[in-house]
């Protein structure tokens, strides 16, 4: 049995760990102290003091969106190529940059670990033409986030009540709550049998990634949390969340840019198809018309929303034109989908069908009790017991 440190970001570790490993893992408080980490003072500082002393001995370390400066064996999990150094603004920089991305080339680094395929891609394109391109390519494999499989078969699909749709996402333009809205308001004045959920903080504007940072922008869809046909729950505890997801017809996540999109895995856990985006990893694990439905929206070569504009570009009201009228055209979309599948013959066969595409995308590429034990293999390696 081994003892692992892990360190780096938390919310990234959390689903990106084993759930009942057979080894130690420890979780030490970041340096110097928890609520004023090191890398308050200058980020690159973590990578040298990442946590306060550990006393006890351990064998390997497990960093999430983190190079590490160790001589330890130890494995890196990324979501992004964030994870790099990057854009130093001097040469001490650059020279402390360089030295810390080369770490991920050193034959300690056993194993770098992508989220997705879409992390992977990030990360390969821009490490083009570096140094340690080749021998970084080689380590980077994909191991997808895990969740505890919550049921053992598909949903049935019941006729007789409202259609219900949840959002969950504190970010509630970015990820698609603002289309939630406004698809609610949509069906109600076709009179159709849907009620919203919308489980959000209702972050939103500057500093939100995609937003008009002109909150007042927002004002009228905030409104439409008071339609007759959304129920606002703000924030609600996981299991909770897991409860509605479970009683839930279909996730709505029409997001114009996610990393990964977690919820919907934990949505998978209880069999609830979901209706999301085309952007970054989404199409890796959602298969329009067997585990939910995709919205198509224009990317790039990266699986970014081709109309994301940045910087001072996004005050200008020709920026907010391009995402009123893209948080218009999700919400005309999904609904387009909904009435559709409202109207099948066959929809009780079929969404027993989206919902066995769902629970099967669970059990087989996310489930906790089998990365269990891929990851608790990489630890025994590593440490060589």
């Amino acid at each position: 049995m081994a003892k692992v440190i892990i360190g780096g970001q938390k919310h990234l570790s959390i689903p990106n760990l084993p759930r009942n490993s057979r080894h130690t893992l420890i979780y030490p408080k970041p340096f110097p102290a928890g609520r004023y980490p090191i890398e308050k003072i200058w980020y690159p500082l973590a990578s040298f003091m990442a946590w306060q002393p550990v006393w006890q001995r351990y064998q390997a370390i497990h960093s999430f969106n983190r190079i590490l400066y160790t001589n330890k064996p130890w494995f890196l999990t990324f979501e992004d190529h964030r994870v790099l150094y990057r854009n130093p603004q001097n040469k001490v920089e650059a020279a402390i940059y360089e030295l810390l991305n080369h770490r991920l080339a050193l034959d300690n680094c056993k194993k770098i670990i992508a989220i997705s395929d879409y992390a992977k891609l990030r990360l390969i394109k821009r490490i083009e033409g570096w140094k340690i391109e080749e021998k970084v390519s080689k380590k980077v494999d994909v191991i997808h986030p895990n969740f505890p499989i919550k049921v053992k078969q598909s949903k049935i699909y019941q006729e007789q009540q409202n259609l219900q749709l949840v959002f969950i996402g504190n970010h509630i333009a970015r990820k698609g709550g603002v289309v939630a809205l406004r698809l609610a308001q949509k069906a109600e004045k076709l009179g159709l049998p849907i009620t919203v959920h919308i489980i959000s903080g209702l972050e939103h504007g500057s500093g939100v990634p995609t937003d008009f940072p002109d909150r007042s922008k927002y004002v009228e869809d905030l409104k439409l949390l008071k339609l007759s046909n959304v129920v606002f729950h703000r924030n609600i505890p996981n299991d909770k969340v897991i409860e509605l997801l479970s009683q839930s017809h279909f996730q709505l996540m029409a997001t114009l840019h996610d990393t990964y999109g977690y919820s919907i895995i934990e949505g998978f856990s209880v069999a609830t198809p979901v209706i999301t985006t085309n952007v970054c990893a989404l199409p890796e694990f959602v298969r329009n018309g067997e585990n939910g439905y995709i919205l198509e929206l224009p990317i790039n070569e990266i699986r970014h929303w081709s109309n994301w504009l940045h910087g001072e570009k996004t005050k200008t009201d020709e920026y907010w034109e391009i995402v009123d009228s893209t948080y218009d055209y999700l919400a005309e979309q999904a609904l387009q989908q909904i009435m559709q599948f409202l109207d099948r013959s066959d929809k009780r066969e079929h969404y027993e069908f989206l919902s066995a595409g769902a629970l099967d995308q669970a059990q087989l590429v996310h489930n906790s009790e089998k990365q269990n034990e891929l990851f608790d293999n990489l630890y025994a390696a590593a440490a060589g017991v």
